[in-house]
């Protein structure tokens, strides 16, 4: 077990509260670590590598244990740790585990998934990842506080620890502290975050840009710039931004598109043009809009969305993402997953609850992940303590806006912590990832978080691909992020 002071690790870091929250969890206060030795064909070559499931305490600057991070390393053998990369990875929430990551994406062994969303097939076994990156680099899965076995200990504070800014410098002290216990003080760096965990990345690129500069995040299903991913009644940019994937779903279920077989990246690039050009524009302007144009504007969102004019001149030319899981697919009696627009289930009757679309997949690989921790890694530990998300999190969590506490809707401009990252190194690079078909955190509003920026156009790198928010359930996807990921952690631009 590693265990560092914070008072070690960043200047003007956070201090924790010192009120006691949760008591140290009697079933994983001792055992461990728990190290294996593997070896796989990754990336086309033979990787023997080390498996470690270990702690790392953080304390704060009184030396009162605040934190027990317990995380799951893969380090090759016999490479150079002075310049092997080191891609740290967190799921999102706010806040839960890495176990979908893990699992389902990067991690040396991946559950077995149909690759055809209509086929409701409950996976039932794990293989061999072929394109994890333990080629080109190490890795190590994160849980946050109370995910996972990671727990708050007595000197911390759930309400630091529930926030975007205690969350993020938690991480922050843990990745500092990784590399350290484990000399990779010269290893190029780099942060992996999904969904929610993109905010988490931001603010960490900030935090660490003066201790610790890291060389590059990769944004997964990307919601830094919050207010344009979600949507409100009346915010016009939000519809605007949100249009592209409504059209790229639409297109998928043969409900809009143009002609059969378009590419779906020519779809997204009009329904772009049109959504900030005259859509934009159309909502800006309201009921003052004029008649002949609201009709026209409402018969171009027909022919890209699906959704008739009808609907939308009812509706005040919007239509939220939400509405639109609904109401495409409204005549089979069908509706889309939010996360996966592939994905449909049927409506069910009054008075029950429809079924999630993706719940087979998503209980499939919590389960099968516990399993792989104790027949593969070696956990002792009751897999019953291992906590897919941290309790209360979304109801207790602090966004720390500029104006102050708040919902997700104030001032957060998290894209700035990138800024900072960019000018303390050089060499830090950005890229972003997004699901054509994810319906929360869309390709709009990715695009528009770099135009909006200041960050060096060379360095950033915009990727899309054919799935949803976890576009790596479907392989094509999985192995043209891989090797994204291959390209940027190795140096170069990726293709």
């Amino acid at each position: 077990m590693t265990s560092i002071t914070r008072r070690d690790l960043l200047a003007g870091a956070l201090a924790v509260a010192a009120i006691p929250a949760f008591a140290e969890v009697p079933a994983i206060a001792s055992g461990g670590p728990f190290v294996t030795k593997h070896s796989g064909l990754f990336g086309g070559r033979r990787v023997d590598y080390v498996a470690t499931v270990g702690a790392t305490v953080i304390t704060d600057e009184k030396s009162r244990p605040t934190i027990r991070f317990i995380t799951t390393s893969y380090v090759a053998t016999g490479t150079d740790p002075r310049t092997r990369p080191v891609l740290f990875l967190f799921n999102g929430g706010p806040s839960v585990c890495s176990s979908f990551l893990h699992i389902l994406a990067l991690g040396p062994k991946r559950l077995v998934v149909s690759q055809d969303p209509a086929i409701a097939e409950v996976p039932t076994r794990t293989t061999s990842n072929l394109h994890t990156l333990l080629d080109v680099a190490d890795l190590v899965f994160v849980d946050p506080a109370e995910t996972g076995f990671s727990r708050i200990l007595a000197g911390g504070s759930r309400d630091e620890f529930y926030s975007v800014n205690g969350d993020a410098q938690s991480v922050s002290d843990f990745v500092v502290a990784w590399v350290r216990a484990n000399g990779r003080e010269t290893s190029p760096k780099y942060v992996l975050g999904e969904s929610y965990g993109t905010i988490r990345a931001a603010v960490m690129a900030g935090q660490l840009a003066e201790a610790m500069p890291l060389d590059g995040v990769f944004l997964l299903s990307q919601a830094v710039n919050m207010i344009e991913t979600s949507q409100r009644a009346k915010n016009a940019l939000a519809y605007a931004t949100n249009l592209p994937a409504l059209a790229a779903v639409a297109a998928y279920h043969g409900r809009a598109g143009g002609r059969p077989g378009r590419a779906t990246a020519a779809i997204v690039d009009e329904a772009y043009a049109f959504g900030m050009g005259d859509y934009l524009q159309a909502l800006v302007r309201g009921n003052d809009l004029p008649a002949p144009t609201r009709r026209r504007i409402a018969a171009t969102l027909e022919r890209l969305t699906g959704i008739s004019a009808e609907y939308y001149l009812e509706h005040d030319l919007a239509i939220t993402k939400i509405e639109f899981t609904q109401e495409l697919l409204k005549d089979r009696g069908q509706f889309m997953s939010m996360y996966d627009a592939r994905y449909v289930g049927y409506v069910a009757p009054p008075g029950q609850e429809s079924k999630s679309p993706l719940s087979a997949i998503i209980d499939s690989a919590s389960a099968l992940f516990e399993r792989y921790l104790a027949e593969d890694l070696g956990v002792t530990w009751p897999v019953s303590e291992y906590r897919d998300e941290a309790p209360g999190s979304e109801a207790a969590w602090a966004w720390n806006g500029t104006l102050g506490p708040g919902g997700p809707f104030l001032d957060y401009d998290y894209a700035a912590r990138l800024s900072t990252a960019f000018r303390a190194n050089p060499r830090f690079r950005l890229m972003t990832g997004t699901g054509y078909f994810d319906l929360t955190t869309t390709i709009g509003p990715a695009r528009y978080l770099v135009t909006q920026s200041d960050y060096p156009r060379d360095r950033v790198f915009q990727r899309q691909y054919l799935g949803g928010h976890l576009a790596y359930l479907y392989d094509p996807s999985l192995a043209a992020l891989t090797a994204d990921l291959r390209a940027w952690v190795s140096g170069g631009a990726p293709t």
